[in-house]
């Protein structure tokens, strides 16, 4: 396997946090996976050193990154502004079938306990509310920036009172969207992205919290 090749893939590891904030890539041990040498994999390491994806340590050992508080506030920004384009071009298109099926994935979340599952839920469910959007650039754009959050994550304790905050804010969204009031959805939606999200890219993962 080539550099390019496992530089992808690991990129893609880390990106949907397979490889969780703070794992320690050994060399020997990439390189036994994929049965190559260590030198295709050095250069792999190098390269996602460039992305800032793989941060060096004081031991010079190398490690997925984590998102600073404000990486991380500088994400949660952005999110909030592409996904609230996308909301008002997608609201005119915004059937009550398609309020219905996000009504039934906020249900559905409320009911999950399993983190990996209640990301996927959430994700699911903004999709929903911007599939009138037609442009597609701009939902790459929201898809490319919820990859990076969910490597940070991913890995955190759901408790109560996160599926709470997420199942009361997706109900707002939804209402202000079958009123067709789109300030009151882009409000909620914004106050959702940047606070109840931001809070969570935030906190320390459980490895670290322990």
């Amino acid at each position: 396997m080539d550099p390019k090749s496992i530089f992808s893939e690991l990129q893609d590891e880390i990106e949907s946090g397979q490889l969780a904030p703070g794992s320690v890539l050994k060399q020997e041990m990439i390189a036994e996976r994929f049965g190559v040498s260590r030198q295709p994999v050095r250069q792999a390491l190098n390269r996602l050193l460039g992305t800032g994806l793989v941060v060096r340590r004081p031991d010079r050992s190398l490690a997925v990154a984590m998102l600073s508080e404000r990486e991380a506030a500088e994400l949660t920004g952005l999110r909030a502004i592409v996904e609230v384009a996308a909301l008002e071009q997608s609201m005119p298109s915004l059937s009550p079938a398609i309020l219905r099926a996000a009504e039934k994935l906020n249900d559905e979340l409320f009911a999950e306990y399993d983190p990996l599952r209640i990301l996927e839920l959430d994700q699911r469910f903004h999709l929903t509310l911007y599939s009138g959007c037609e442009n597609t650039r701009l939902l790459e754009t929201i898809t490319a920036l919820r990859r990076e959050s969910r490597r940070s994550i991913i890995h955190q304790k759901r408790g109560a009172q996160a599926r709470t905050d997420f199942f009361e804010e997706h109900a707002a969204i939804v209402a202000a969207c079958a009123r067709q009031d789109f300030p009151a959805a882009a409000e909620h939606l914004r106050r959702h992205l940047t606070q109840t999200t931001a809070r969570l890219l935030s906190m320390p993962t459980k490895d670290d919290a322990s």
